[in-house]
């Protein structure tokens, strides 16, 4: 707490009886901006001085932030935010952002984990509050981001799971079977043929897709380095009988508009295909385990991934039990061919010494 330079202006900082005080001092020196910390909390103790509150609903600042989250962010990412805002419209309706503090916010994590929401669920929620309140902050309509001094719940690390060639025939006979899963077909063989994540996928555009050179242009990336993904002979196929009913610039899209997710589909295909404990973004992992398996080599996975780090790919150096127990099976008739070789010798050693 006191005072701190963000960019090229001073702030203070401070706590007194429960309350936090907040207050851009400007560009002035160290010793001016320590200065005017203390004699601005003097004021406060002395109950001469308070700060003056904006007065902005949630409820209308949330139409405000969703309104620009639509325009500014991806379809996936404002989808999300608008369900986010669903649960905490719940419980910070009514009030002004000046209202909510980070006890407030405490109470709100405690309310989704009674409820039963997954920490990532509710992880996800205070993410969004948090932008908003930035956005807040940056359109005069809040001085403080109560977010801030709240820590997010631990998430559980996911395992992750690699789809077998015979969940894989199951999973595809389901979706072509099921008339509202349909469309997840050529979505499914992309990624497993791509690792593609989900967002790169259903924001996939024509114009990126180069049947002509056999290459898959990814542009809107996680770490925002584009990338050339080479096309097989399924993969060709599956988005050429894809392309002949297409009527949008998107790749996969429902009335001319990308998905914004495939969720509902989704689970309900791995519910019928007895499939159990597989995330879509487990097609990713299937992908770089398959190419490790096959023999690639990890600088060639890394970079068909998107992945900066040589030891986020290290984990497809790994293969899955059965392909280790197939290794393994090798053994055997290493060791007989050792076994009768070393016979062989005997014996030519017994025939050579009855000649002499």
């Amino acid at each position: 707490m006191g005072v701190y330079l963000r960019g090229k202006s001073w702030y203070f900082n401070f706590y007194y009886e429960g309350k936090r005080y907040n207050e851009k001092i400007g560009p002035v020196s160290e010793k001016v901006a320590e200065e005017k910390f203390y004699i601005r909390r003097s004021e406060v103790i002395r109950g001469e001085w308070k700060p003056k509150k904006v007065r902005a609903p949630f409820d209308k600042f949330k139409e405000q932030y969703l309104e620009w989250s639509k325009g500014n962010k991806k379809p996936s990412s404002s989808l999300r935010d608008e369900s986010s805002l669903k649960h905490l419209s719940r419980f910070f309706g009514g009030k002004a952002l000046s209202e909510i503090g980070p006890f407030m916010v405490e109470k709100y994590k405690l309310t989704r984990k009674e409820e039963g929401a997954a920490p990532v669920t509710t992880n996800h929620e205070l993410g969004c509050l948090r932008n908003m309140f930035n956005m807040a902050i940056k359109w005069k309509k809040a001085q403080v981001n109560p977010v801030r001094e709240v820590k997010f719940f631990k998430e559980p690390k996911g395992k992750d799971r690699i789809l077998s060639e015979e969940e894989e025939t199951n999973l595809l006979e389901v979706v072509r079977a099921t008339t509202k899963s349909q469309h997840l077909e050529p979505i499914i063989i992309t990624a497993l043929h791509t690792g593609m994540r989900k967002g790169e996928i259903l924001n996939l555009k024509w114009s990126n897709v180069d049947f002509k050179t056999g290459h898959i242009l990814v542009e809107e990336t996680k770490n925002g380095e584009i990338r050339r993904i080479p096309m097989n002979k399924k993969l060709t196929e599956t988005l050429q009988g894809a392309k002949k009913l297409s009527k949008s610039e998107y790749v996969f899209s429902e009335n001319g508009k990308p998905y914004g997710d495939v969720k509902t589909g989704w689970w309900s295909a791995l519910e019928k295909a007895k499939i159990e404990g597989f995330r879509f973004h487990d097609l990713r992992h299937t992908f770089g385990s398959r190419l490790g398996m096959a023999g690639a080599d990890i600088k060639t996975i890394a970079e068909l991934m998107g992945h900066r780090d040589l030891q986020m790919t290290m984990r497809y150096s790994h293969p899955t039990p059965e392909h280790k127990r197939k290794a393994v099976e090798m053994l055997v008739g290493v060791t007989s061919n050792l076994t009768t070789g070393g016979v062989d010798r005997e014996e030519r050693k017994v025939v050579n010494i009855g000649n002499r």
